[in-house]
């Protein structure tokens, strides 16, 4: 898979970088995250790096691993850690353990971990928030190769295939996302293992947890077809009442051209299943349109009311978080997929609808 020769999609390289300087905006804040799976492997990843609403000096790391059998016995599970760091600026985006960097704008970044982590097995994980206990020694480090253009979802919100906007929402004023290829190694306690997976990663600015639309849930996804080159994506959020407040997505052609694309069908976080779930996926677009379904192999469920500890929670509404990764067939040809989606477990709006409906 050869990714186009740009892949900033017309965006300034100043937007991979850090803000330097207080935006002087309430609750402002800058987010970066990876997400990524081997499925030779079985293992997932997702790194989360931000700097928090009420403070934007203090970074906020997450590190979230999906293991396999192989190196969580048994049936598998999640190696995870959190800190609160106040990272030097020469340093950011990074937090305690984890650190970002960006090797080329919209073309290479370097993602590397080392700390130790909470090993929680599925079988914790489905019957209850994490409970502490030994914490294991976890190494990461990895070189990201993107390999479609970045994708601007405040300006994709204006074109036909989309609908709501970004100044609904209340997690970020602008926001991208970008697939790549990573390679590089992990190691938990003595085990390492030569890593080679595909992935999704974006970056957000703005007011996080004020203004805009009461969050409901979402879907966010993404799929790279290596051989042929071509890959889709998009994203889906609504309130708690079931309106869509934003909706777009787009596919990369085996030319490595962006069209932007309409979402058909999206899959819902309506019951909490580790893997073998069928999860159906339809967009269109002028000259096309994709219908598949995503097999989940390997997932994670965090309680989001719980600031995404991990475990379930079905407390209230019971809002849960839940983070996936498996295959899914374009043509015949295999594709790693991500899948991120939340939803209220008790309070499950039925139907999706846009304002206009």
């Amino acid at each position: 898979m050869t990714p186009a020769a740009d892949l900033s999609s017309g965006m300034p390289a100043d937007r991979e970088r850090v803000v330097a300087s207080a935006p002087g905006i309430p609750l402002w804040a800058e987010n970066f995250m990876f997400a990524l799976y081997d499925p030779a492997l079985d293992l997932g990843m997702m790194f989360h790096l931000g700097t928090r609403p009420d403070d934007w000096t203090m970074w906020h790391d997450q590190a979230y691993l999906l293991l396999p059998p192989a190196l969580l016995p048994d049936e598998g599970g999640i190696g995870w850690m959190w800190a609160y760091h106040r990272t030097a600026p020469g340093r950011r985006p990074a937090g305690s353990n984890l650190a970002f960097r960006c090797l080329e704008s919209f073309r290479r970044w370097e993602v590397t971990f080392d700390g130790y982590m909470l090993l929680t097995p599925n079988r914790e994980m489905t019957e209850g928030l994490a409970r502490e206990g030994r914490h294991h020694r976890v190494t990461v480090s990895l070189e990201a190769e993107m390999l479609t253009p970045a994708w601007d979802l405040e300006a994709a919100a204006h074109v036909g295939t989309a609908r709501g906007s970004m100044a609904s929402q209340g997690w970020a004023s602008e926001h991208y996302q970008q697939l790549y290829r990573a390679t590089g190694t992990v190691t938990v306690g003595s085990d390492r293992a030569a890593f080679t997976g595909y992935g999704w990663r974006d970056h957000s600015r703005g007011p996080r947890g004020g203004q805009g639309s009461a969050w409901g849930g979402h879907v966010t996804t993404g799929a790279v077809y290596p051989d042929s080159g071509r890959a889709w994506s998009f994203s889906r959020y609504w309130t708690p009442e079931g309106t869509i407040s934003l909706e777009a997505g787009y596919v990369v052609d085996g030319d490595g051209r962006l069209h932007q694309a309409r979402i058909v069908e999206a899959p819902r976080l309506r019951h909490l299943i580790l893997a073998g779930e069928e999860l159906p996926v339809s967009l269109e677009w002028d000259g096309g349109s994709l219908t598949t379904s995503v097999t989940t192999r390997r997932s994670l469920w965090m309680a989001m009311t719980r600031n995404l500890a991990v475990g379930l929670d079905l407390t209230g509404p019971g809002l849960m978080y839940s983070i996936s990764h498996g295959p899914a067939s374009w043509d015949g040809e295999a594709g790693t997929v991500y899948v991120e989606r939340s939803d209220f477990q008790n309070a499950f709006p039925e139907q999706l609808r846009h304002r206009e409906d």
